[in-house]
């Protein structure tokens, strides 16, 4: 009798998870062991929980701070993150000048709106392509006889 095909899918009892992982993270422990003293091969394992708790094993012969650091000479080293502080610090600059022009372009919409507002002038707003412009027109001319606009 052989043994039944697993499905894989995450287990969403959590007691079943935790056996689960138990009993799975110990056979790959085992595995590794046997793995390194069959055939003399360093290997290092870390596996982290759900919770975050640390589970490692290293072959008799190294730790896995030797084990690591080996897989750095042999794959070159982490990615260079000055490279990423870069590409962050030009975006900042770029949102920082932004800012600064959408400031002084609210200011000057708002020394209009001032000018507006002490003029009596009428305020048209005129939306196109997803922006606002301020136009700034005098009232209309009164007639003598009605007091009504041309």
């Amino acid at each position: 009798m052989g043994r039944t095909k697993v499905d894989l899918k995450y287990i969403e009892d959590v007691q079943r998870r935790r056996v689960c992982f138990s009993k799975r993270r110990t056979g790959l422990m085992k595995k590794a062991h046997e793995l390194s003293v069959l055939c003399n091969a360093d290997i290092g394992v870390v596996v982290f929980s759900a919770t975050g708790k640390l589970f490692e094993f290293a072959s008799s012969s190294s730790s896995i701070r030797q084990i690591i650091r080996r897989y750095i000479i042999a794959t070159g080293p982490f990615p260079d993150t000055s490279y990423v502080l870069a590409q962050q610090a030009e975006e900042i600059r770029n949102l920082k000048e932004e800012v600064m022009f959408l400031e002084s372009e609210n200011m000057s919409l708002r020394k209009d709106l001032e000018k507006a507002v002490s003029k009596h002038h009428r305020i048209v707003y005129e939306n196109s392509n997803m922006e606002t412009t301020l136009t700034l027109r005098p009232p209309p001319l009164m007639t003598p006889r009605l007091g009504l606009p041309k």
